[in-house]
């Protein structure tokens, strides 16, 4: 399979798509809006009912907060360090390098965020839910600070690498199951603004993958989430949005349960990475 999931960029969205990718990126403190949410954005409504979701959620502050500092206290993956001197021999000058510990900064605080936001978003769909559960009120939180200053720039499309950098973003991406299209996490589309830099980090993120250490530090990623989650849904079921505006809710469950695997692999992958890459 080498089809790739569809979605709406920022840049060819829609106003109204565009105002809610605009709002959760001011909200979580990132510079580009998650490939989830591009991919909600091409079935018409859908987006818009997430975000009733997920809204409040943001707008409040507290799981902005809470997800990451969570993530964080799990013991990161063992991965080899690369000096800034390595990152040069890669091309990057001393402004990417700066762009890059941004990168890191923003899939290190959105990745959590979404972990708690789209399990939450799939047992709604999929309407694996105790109706009866509580729905726990938001405690005050003011908005977060951003984690970064620096605006990403946009990820490079596929179409537009080198042959073996594209081949290798397909081969790594392929450890996450779908039957819908290849998920290629934005991370490394980001990271292949820089291609020898791919081509050192992959073969890294295979190993770590291929030895089950990923898996193990995934697993403890999404039972420490997990509280979070469920108090997100009590209060999604408390507002009472009505069905998912969708029109293959199997389809969509079978595509989120990627992401599943897609996000907790990158919470555990990027915040290693950030931990040995010298920025």
């Amino acid at each position: 399979m080498t089809d790739t999931l569809p979605e709406i960029s920022a840049a060819d969205a829609s106003p109204e798509i565009k105002a809610i990718y605009d709002r959760i990126m001011t909200l979580t403190g990132v510079g580009s809006p998650a490939l989830i949410y591009r991919h909600f954005a091409v079935f018409p409504g859908f987006l818009e009912w997430v975000w009733e979701v997920i809204g409040p959620e943001l707008e409040n502050g507290h799981l902005v907060r809470e997800a990451p500092a969570a993530a964080r206290r799990i013991e990161q993956i063992s991965l080899p360090s690369m000096s800034k001197q390595d990152l040069a021999d890669c091309g990057l000058s001393a402004s990417d390098i700066q762009l890059l510990a941004a990168m890191f900064a923003t899939y290190n605080r959105m990745n959590p965020v979404n972990l708690g936001l789209i399990t939450a978003i799939r047992m709604i769909i999929a309407g694996e839910i105790d109706k009866t559960q509580n729905a726990v009120t938001l405690p005050h939180a003011a908005p977060a600070e951003p984690a970064t200053t620096m605006k990403l720039p946009a990820p490079i499309n596929l179409s537009d690498m080198d042959s073996d950098v594209q081949e290798t973003l397909l081969e790594i991406s392929s450890s996450i199951p779908s039957t819908h299209g290849i998920v290629i996490p934005t991370l490394y589309r980001h990271l292949a603004i820089w291609p020898d830099l791919m081509r050192q980090v992959a073969p890294v993120i295979a190993t770590a993958i291929a030895n089950g250490e990923v898996h193990e530090k995934m697993k403890k990623t999404r039972e420490i989430i997990d509280p979070l989650t469920q108090e997100i849904i009590g209060r999604a079921l408390a507002r009472d949005l009505g069905p998912a505006p969708i029109p293959d809710a199997a389809k969509m469950v079978e595509t989120l349960d990627s992401f599943l695997v897609t996000i907790p692999q990158l919470i555990v992958l990027t915040l290693g990475l950030e931990k040995v890459v010298e920025t």
